[in-house]
């Protein structure tokens, strides 16, 4: 079974890692009750403002860029070196032309894909297993159908994506930092010119280095501080009523089973959109010390609604 990345990048560096605890699975559309259509095969990285960036996860192949999705926003479709078909939805239509990026084009873990549209809020994440190469788009899941063929449940690369920071080992990524704080480097994707070098400069100088324009250990760990504290600033508070991921461990638990090994947990809620004809799949932070201390706190836990079977036995995970 394909099980991506050991540690894949966050599809949004400049956002802080969130997942809506209630959106893999849930009913569709949106808010339905005993009229739901189809589950929703994926899950929402939430919380992302007009225009942040959106980056490749883990090294493979754009497949396509600006596929048809809602509200007026494009997703990105592409195939991992590790067998996984990938789909980012919601992004800006036309907004990987700020990085050349073109479909049929490989790229590197944490490279540039394209801008969140602001009226969409989150990035829409899909895994599918592909080891053939075959598939070319994402599918949707209607009640009383079979999972989709290579479905997999996206959880544990979101978490594990969650603990892992994108590497800043290219002159774009250098450039995409230095851009998101405020600096003035070359267009991100350009080759290392003054503009980036004494944008470097500033940089270090503001965060109390020696400005000698040299992109060291020092530095990038500086700069990595820098990037954090503002993705907290702008992100507010985390309600973890709302959202899991503030900031979860890199090492996920894994959900083969729909039970939570080492205990109980507390205080199960159920999703505010989930049809009542199954069971549904509800993400919980754990209320038991030695619990969360084994599994950081996440666990996967099942409600049955009625003895209906559960749209997640087909759903495996790529761990």
């Amino acid at each position: 079974m394909a099980q991506g990345a050991s540690e894949p990048v966050w599809p949004m560096p400049d956002v802080r890692p969130r997942f809506a605890t209630w959106s893999l699975c849930g009913g569709r559309p949106f808010g339905c009750g005993d009229d739901c259509k189809r589950w929703h095969a994926g899950v929402d990285l939430v919380g992302a403002q007009d225009k942040a960036l959106v980056v490749a996860p883990e090294a493979g192949v754009i497949v396509k860029l600006d596929a048809g999705w809602s509200e007026g926003s494009r997703a990105v479709f592409m195939r991992t070196d590790t067998g996984l078909f990938l789909v980012l939805g919601g992004t800006i239509a036309g907004s990987g032309v700020e990085f050349k990026r073109v479909a049929g084009e490989r790229v590197t873990a944490g490279a540039p894909l394209g801008r969140v549209k602001g009226s969409y809020g989150m990035i829409h994440f899909e895994t599918y297993e592909d080891h053939e190469k075959t598939r070319t788009h994402n599918s949707r899941w209607y009640l009383g159908e079979p999972a989709p063929e290579g479905l997999r449940n996206p959880l544990n690369y979101v978490q594990r994506a969650a603990g892992v920071a994108a590497t800043m080992d290219s002159n774009e990524q250098r450039q995409q930092a230095l851009l998101d704080l405020g600096y003035d480097p070359d267009p991100v994707g350009d080759v290392w010119g003054p503009r980036s070098a004494d944008a470097l400069k500033k940089a270090q100088a503001d965060l109390g280095l020696d400005a000698d324009g040299i992109w060291g250990p020092k530095t990038e760990e500086a700069i990595r501080a820098a990037l954090d504290q503002r993705i907290e600033e702008e992100a507010g508070p985390c309600d973890p009523d709302e959202v899991v991921g503030c900031k979860l461990p890199n090492t996920a638990p894994s959900f083969d089973k729909p039970t939570a090994p080492g205990g109980s947990v507390s205080d199960p809620t159920e999703p505010p959109s989930s049809p009542t004809k199954a069971s549904k799949p509800v993400l919980v932070a754990a209320g038991i010390a030695s619990a969360a201390a084994v599994l950081g706190g996440i666990f996967l836990v099942y409600r049955s609604v009625k003895a209906a079977p559960s749209p997640m036995d087909s759903f495996l995970d790529p761990r």
